[in-house]
């Protein structure tokens, strides 16, 4: 049998400075949004240093839902016209992160890829609580849809993604977008999403201490993003929750020491039960957020790669 607490070796150096970090600081949950994300922001630099260089990458503006937004362009082929795209939406528990949280993965994910990648800065809260980011987010996604051609895209192969909540606010905008007659998404890529805020999956509590984000960290962020406890099943905050039939096919990463890992596993059993298309894979010995250390981590450096290959597979 597989121990289910297996740490990758390359994986323990970084889960030892993450430790490091969390004890020698006054707990998130004390400190003043500003100086959270300012300290996030710190702390995701050294990750996206020296990221790998690629052909394109450019800054746009979209509309959004509360007025125009930041969008970041990448490209491994530079210029062009018609070009497969994935709308890609940044985790940070729906509080923190921007543009820069992810870029050096996204690069990877651009090359390997050949697909260009528009990443949406969208609002956050709790200056924007639910369900605006989602709104946020289904806007950027529409204008992106409409004006294809100002950004150099096939609107006839336009994917969408995210990761953590960024996963949550991809799934989510699918739904908005199939509920509202819309289906020209082709495929979704969700990296360890937050997909049901009641869960009391065995995840939650296995891998609540000691593996970075913890269960106490998970229930902050709900605080911050909804108005009150009762809008935790809504279809739209915990889309597990939701009718799940009629949607893009799936590309689902689990990080195996994650509280999220089981909200992974379940929309992937979920949307097959709808009758979905899904392709899962759970990487052994990693913690959430996992995928920003491709640049010492080769498990994060092979899944980008299989998350890659099933996105350009997708929109071909």
């Amino acid at each position: 049998m597989t121990d289910q607490f297996y740490i990758d070796p390359e994986m323990q150096p970084a889960l030892e400075r993450m430790k490091a970090r969390m004890a020698a600081r006054t707990p998130m949950s004390e400190v003043p949004v500003a100086d959270m994300r300012v300290r996030a922001n710190e702390d995701f630099a050294p990750l996206n240093a020296n990221p790998p260089p690629l052909a394109l990458v450019e800054e746009r503006m979209v509309e959004g839902a509360f007025g125009p937004r930041k969008v970041r362009l990448y490209d491994a082929l530079g210029e062009r016209q018609n070009a497969p795209s994935l709308i890609y939406f940044h985790g940070g528990g729906w509080i923190i992160g921007d543009l820069n949280t992810e870029d050096a993965k996204l690069r990877r994910l651009a090359h390997h890829s050949q697909v260009r990648i528009v990443s949406v800065d969208y609002v956050l809260a709790p200056e924007h609580k639910f369900p605006d980011p989602v709104e946020d987010c289904v806007a950027a996604a529409r204008h992106i849809h409409e004006r294809s051609d100002e950004f150099g895209l096939d609107p006839a192969r336009l994917a969408i993604g995210g990761a953590s909540a960024g996963a949550n606010l991809a799934l989510s905008t699918a739904l908005s977008l199939r509920d509202s007659g819309q289906s020209w998404l082709r495929f979704m890529l969700l990296f360890y999403g937050v997909f049901d805020m009641d869960s009391q999956a065995p995840s939650r509590k296995l891998f609540s201490e000691d593996y970075g984000l913890g269960a106490e960290a998970m229930e902050f962020f709900y605080s911050l993003y909804l108005h009150g406890a009762d809008e935790r099943a809504h279809p739209l905050a915990s889309p597990l929750r939701a009718d799940l039939a009629a949607l893009p096919p799936a590309f689902i990463n689990a990080a195996a020491l994650d509280v999220l890992r089981d909200d992974s596993r379940a929309l992937a059993d979920k949307m097959r039960q709808a009758g979905g298309s899904v392709e899962f894979l759970e990487t052994p010995g990693v913690t959430h957020g996992y995928t920003l250390l491709a640049h010492e981590v080769s498990a994060a450096q092979r899944a980008l790669e299989a998350s890659a290959h099933a996105l350009r597979s997708a929109l071909s």
